[in-house]
């Protein structure tokens, strides 16, 4: 057990003096980044021609009672579509009841 507590100290000492020297090295001997140019990355983002444009053309606004109207639409058409299915689900179970009925008394 000592052993490997000795082990694992080592490797704490070596990696803290590496990470350390890292350290020491970027921040005396690396050259500094500069900084300078950063703003010179972001004009071409944004051209003078979007900005001239009115914000308010081709936007289209829809009301609330419109798109509830809408929901309510689709909420009945689907309640429509399940109850055509559900008709349909009875027909076929009476359907093969009567031949399950025929096939049992030939």
């Amino acid at each position: 057990m000592k052993k490997l507590l000795k082990f694992i100290g080592s490797v704490a000492v070596i990696s803290a003096a590496v990470a350390g020297g890292v350290a020491l090295y970027k921040k005396f001997f690396a050259p500094e980044e500069d900084f300078s140019d950063l703003d010179d990355d972001f004009d071409d983002e944004f051209d003078e021609e979007d900005l001239d444009e009115d914000p308010s053309t081709g936007r289209e606004y829809v009301s609330l009672n419109n798109a509830a109207k809408t929901v309510k639409e689709k909420a009945e058409d689907a309640a429509d579509t399940v109850k055509e299915a559900a008709e349909d689900v009875k027909e076929t179970v009476a359907e093969a009841a009567e031949d399950v009925k025929e096939t049992i008394t030939e």
